[in-house]
């Protein structure tokens, strides 16, 4: 670590210490948000997701279907497996794709650039999050599905400028093979594994939504410098956002605490953060010029100003998050066990 580093981690933690120390209660109060946030919403609708589609990673997936792959590598330049991956960024919320980009790195079927390359795109708010709670807060279940629409737009966008770099990289060369792990090991490495995205998920949640608490204290009557809570924790500015087109580009900038948890989850390759930045950058602006102008087409009347301060919390308590979040694991299920090699005996194939 450079000297410079060095002063400013020292410098950071020192002046954190301090604040907790002379102004505890506005720590407790951004931890305890940051707790309910975790608890009500990421837990519930991430952590089961998580197992399942691990377990699917470390089974293997192929489907060796020349047209399909075919299309796909023609398209996007990849062949189905790193296609799944990149569907289910799109399901499961922001870190399950770099997390599924790691096991994919972790069992050699891709290089550190390709890993580069797909964490372009396949960083991505899941569809609970982005029509229940970012419509919920604007009151709108209709202007929540553009939000949505706009933010894969975007992501397809991406990964179609980011083809010819991938079929360009000779490197790239999927050896997926399905496992003879047996559900059991399957099951309970995956749940292993989990656990420690969840554990370090909540904890930036967490850590951020103190320091934001700190943000909102200090700076509540500049706005110049509040904005800067907007862009660290994605959950809670999205919901307290009175802007529909920067809520939009929140949802693909994803915020510094997303960035930290997929750096987090993503151990097993060296990201490239001027890489990393830039295309979170170009995520937010594509989803403002295709949210802008969805709203044209459809000719939706939404003020581009609301006022969010009587917005609901019921919206984090939603069994919506949960009843998708449970359809998507039996589907994943399923998945697995038709993958899965088996002998036709489901007590063998299951345990």
């Amino acid at each position: 670590m450079k000297l410079n580093s060095k002063i400013f981690v020292l410098f950071f933690s020192i002046m954190l210490i301090c604040l907790i120390i002379i102004f505890p209660e506005t720590s407790k109060n951004g931890i305890y948000g940051g707790l309910i946030l975790s608890a009500n919403v990421v837990i519930p609708s991430l952590f089961p997701f998580l197992v399942c589609v691990l377990m699917i990673a470390k089974n293997g997936i192929t489907i060796n279907n020349y047209y399909i792959n075919t299309l796909l590598y023609k398209t996007l330049g990849y062949d189905f497996e790193m296609f799944y991956v990149f569907i289910l960024s799109l399901l499961g919320g922001y870190p399950v794709g770099a997390k599924l980009i790691n096991e994919l790195v972790i069992n050699k079927n891709i290089n550190e650039k390709a890993a580069n390359i797909m964490i372009t795109y396949c960083v991505n708010a899941g569809p609970s999050f982005i029509v229940v709670i970012v419509g919920g807060s604007f009151k709108s279940k209709q202007l929540g599905i553009v939000l949505l629409v706009s933010h894969i737009l975007s992501s397809f966008i991406l990964a179609l400028l980011c083809s010819k770099e991938l079929k360009n990289n000779s490197k790239i060369k999927s050896n997926s093979k399905s496992s003879n792990k047996s559900f059991s090991i399957c099951f309970v490495e995956s749940t292993k594994d989990a656990v420690e995205s969840i554990i370090n998920i909540c904890g930036f949640i967490i850590m951020f939504s103190s320091i934001n608490s700190y943000i909102d204290y200090f700076f509540s009557g500049i706005k110049a410098l509040k904005i800067l809570s907007y862009f660290t924790e994605v959950t809670s500015s999205v919901i307290k956002c009175n802007n529909i087109y920067f809520a939009s580009f929140l949802l693909g900038f994803s915020g510094i605490s997303i960035w930290c948890q997929i750096f987090a989850v993503a151990k097993n390759f060296n990201i490239y953060k001027i890489r990393f930045l830039l295309s979170r950058l170009t995520h937010g602006i594509l989803s403002v010029i295709i949210t802008k102008i969805l709203l044209k087409i459809f000719e939706i009347k939404i003020p581009t100003f609301t006022n969010n301060t009587n917005y609901n919390i019921k919206y984090l308590y939603s069994n919506v998050v949960l009843l998708n979040s449970m359809i998507i694991m039996i589907i994943s299920f399923l998945m697995f066990l038709y993958l899965k090699n088996n002998s036709r005996k489901f007590i063998n194939d299951v345990i």
